[in-house]
């Protein structure tokens, strides 16, 4: 993607906040909501996914309370490069419960890559479990996340990788800018350090993301990344 595509998907983001935000009702169901945005650079675990080029995405969701939990579904879908695939689609669905200040969300996402094969082998799904603490009325959020792959990792020399994925994060609203930090381990592949600073402006969504990916292991060993990396992301949204 080239700068006059990423300034025109600004331009549309921009176009869009002029809407109203709302949620389409399904009956008595549940609702509907939609999401559009552009990043940078899409980064995931600390590996870039679209040859260093800004990214467009774009999701809908389901949501419907039932009487034990919080049912979701839904798909998202983003700019992505590789062997034999130019676009990455996620569904994903799963209940959240909230116990008080903490909240339990439990779940499944299917990774699907699209392209010139039929089958891509990278196609996987991860089940993962995550659990926040957020006190009413305070400021600040602690949370932890864990993801198992069910394809055990992609297969290097003999060695799975990144077959889960385990994160601890924590938030801060300061008012004028929403603060994030998140340290995650992709088993074998990556360490990923994450600071964010979000903000809404315009009716959008903006986060400004520094993330420092290490390699994990020796070279040859079997990571997606080749190397130690730093990344300086930005990423704009609309949820309508």
């Amino acid at each position: 993607m080239n700068k006059k595509i990423i300034l025109s998907s600004f331009a549309s983001l921009l176009f869009l906040s002029q809407v109203a935000n709302s949620e389409m009702k399904v009956g008595n169901i549940g609702t509907l909501s939609a999401t559009a945005g552009v990043m940078s650079q899409y980064i995931y675990h600390g590996v870039d996914q679209n040859s260093d080029r800004p990214s467009a995405f774009a999701s809908l969701d389901f949501n419907a309370p039932l009487s034990f939990a919080d049912f979701y579904a839904g798909v998202w879908t983003a700019g992505a490069t590789g062997n034999n695939y130019g676009k990455e689609v996620d569904i994903y669905a799963g209940f959240k419960k909230n116990f008080g200040s903490v909240s339990a969300d439990i779940g499944l996402v299917e990774y699907q890559y699209h392209g010139d094969a039929k089958d891509n082998t990278l196609n996987s799904v991860d089940y993962y479990l995550k659990l926040n603490l957020s006190p009413e009325k305070a400021p600040y959020s602690i949370g932890v996340a864990y993801f198992s792959n069910d394809s055990k990792g992609t297969r290097s020399s003999g060695k799975n990788i990144g077959d889960y994925y385990q994160e601890i994060n924590g938030s801060y609203d300061f008012g004028v800018v929403k603060a994030a930090i998140s340290y995650g381990e992709a088993h074998n592949d990556t360490n990923v350090t994450t600071v964010t600073l979000s903000k809404s402006l315009f009716n959008l969504d903006f986060a400004l993301a520094y993330i420092d990916a290490q390699r994990v292991g020796a070279a040859g060993a079997g990571s997606n990344l080749d190397k130690n990396r730093e990344y300086l992301t930005l990423t704009a949204s609309k949820t309508f």
